[in-house]
């Protein structure tokens, strides 16, 4: 295989020894990732999630964390207190949970074998579910914070915390945070992963949607009529509701001819970005290439033909509803069954931009609803969380920058994100600057053939180590 050079341009914030440690260890680190990868933990089955938890608090005790597990019900938060008598400490955001494969079919490499293809644009590249979002993260974190210890004083206390329900709303992650503040004094917190895109310019995010993730099931009742025990000839569709029409013409309610949200009054909790906000968005869509982002994402064009500060103001600053999936009836691949189902669902996601709050978009949707007399519909809410937001002039943010450009990079630096993460506790209930970066590239997450490239794995890890120095210099004196 191929061999990259490590980087080398942490310019004096990190010891030239760990540069050399981190160069000299990486086919073990390799290796290292490698071996979480192959541990399958999807959190909306279970499928492996005890095994990988187990997995995760041995890697953590491995470095010399104080290690525990904590849950009410479900999956369990994994956490590792590395207390090094620093005068900072940071909270680490990380997941070992990971999505379903979908169809098995659609992979080049088995999800689960973690093996490295060469990729057309990218290099060498570990194909796995979770290599991307985001195990491959957290075993270099792991490997490279061993790496310092084992060669320098860590500069310093880590609190970290993988959680197992990322991907199915990170409840017990929420909840732990919630009812343990006092154990979880910090001055900051981050959440890092790859963040680089297929040109190589890495992000720092100062912000991420909030996610209100539903089940809306349509089954025939005496209200609306249909087939209320099973599925039914179709012949009956003459006279005899269908809950799957109901259900679709319900949803088509939800959404405007440009698929924009429609759901009643829910724009009215919308606030527009700040002069400040507006202002980071100019001065990202100077270096922002909609072509690239295009391709990473494998999609011909977007919705809408605006400049590209519009096109972010979008992606960044409004809500969404969208359909995740549609199931019902007869979906067999080939042949046919002529029938009138008597239940469908609809997996839909609702993402919430700042102000907007959980309870207020639910209680419009039902109401909603309820107005166009669909009030029969079943809602079954999944683990929401809202919006949250840093500060851009915190002292984290600063960190992340001066470490990014530490390595030879200049990061973009985006108001808020697209996606979503429970960031919003940070803000909340331990009242912290977070930041989420890194260096190193992956893509196709929730996808086929996620991956995550083997060279980005050496930046990360060098990136991440630049951090911790510059969080030890940047970090104003806490009150202790």
């Amino acid at each position: 295989m191929g061999r990259s050079p490590f980087p080398r341009a942490m310019a004096g914030l990190a010891p030239p020894e760990v540069d050399r440690a981190l160069d000299a260890r990486f086919p073990d680190a390799l290796e290292y990732t490698r071996r979480l990868l192959r541990q399958p933990s999807v959190s909306a089955t279970g499928e492996g999630i005890r095994e990988c938890s187990e997995l995760v608090q041995q890697m953590m005790a491995d470095i010399g964390c104080r290690t525990r597990t904590w849950s009410k019900g479900g999956h369990p938060l994994v956490i590792g207190e590395l207390d090094v008598g620093a005068p900072v400490t940071l909270i680490v955001y990380e997941m070992y949970d990971v999505q379903p494969v979908g169809d098995l079919n659609a992979w080049q490499a088995p999800p689960f074998a973690a093996e490295i293809r060469d990729l057309p644009g990218v290099g060498k590249a570990i194909i796995a579910r979770g290599s991307t979002n985001s195990k491959g993260a957290l075993a270099n974190h792991l490997f490279t914070w061993k790496t310092i210890r084992d060669v320098d004083e860590m500069p310093v206390n880590l609190i970290i915390l993988a959680e197992g329900e990322e991907e199915i709303s990170s409840a017990n992650f929420i909840e732990y945070i919630r009812t343990h503040r006092r154990e979880l004094k910090a001055d900051a917190a981050i959440a890092n992963d790859y963040s680089e895109d297929l040109r190589g310019v890495p992000t720092i995010y100062l912000g991420v949607k909030g996610c209100l993730y539903l089940t809306v099931w349509s089954r025939g009742n005496p209200q609306a009529g249909g087939p209320m025990d099973s599925e039914i000839h179709s012949s009956n569709a003459v006279w005899i509701g269908s809950p799957v029409w109901r259900l679709l013409q319900a949803l088509n309610t939800l959404v405007d001819e440009d698929q924009r949200p429609a759901i009643d009054g829910i724009w009215e909790d919308v606030v527009p970005p700040t002069k400040a906000d507006t202002a980071m968005v100019k001065t990202l869509a100077k270096t922002f290439d909609p072509s690239a982002w295009l391709q990473e994402e494998r999609t011909a064009k977007f919705k809408f033909e605006l400049p590209k500060d519009q096109l972010l103001l979008k992606y960044l600053f409004e809500p969404t509803v969208n359909i995740c999936g549609i199931y019902s009836g007869y979906i067999e691949h080939g042949g046919t069954k002529t029938v009138l189902p008597h239940e469908a669902y609809a997996k839909i996601d609702i993402r919430l931009v700042k102000a907007m709050t959980v309870e207020g978009t639910l209680r419009k949707l039902r109401d909603h609803l309820k107005k166009r007399g669909y009030d029969d519909l079943r809602i079954e809410v999944h683990g929401p969380y809202g919006p949250a937001k840093t500060d851009p002039e915190s002292w984290i943010a600063k960190a992340a920058v001066e470490a990014v450009q530490a390595n030879g990079k200049e990061p973009e630096v985006w108001p808020s994100s697209g996606g979503t993460m429970p960031a919003f506790a940070f803000d909340e209930y331990l009242k912290l600057p977070w930041v989420s970066t890194g260096l190193g590239h992956g893509s196709r997450a929730h996808a086929p053939n996620e991956y995550a490239s083997i060279d980005g794995m050496r930046r990360f890890m060098a990136g991440e180590a630049t951090l911790l120095y510059a969080a030890a210099k940047r970090a104003p004196k806490r009150r202790r």
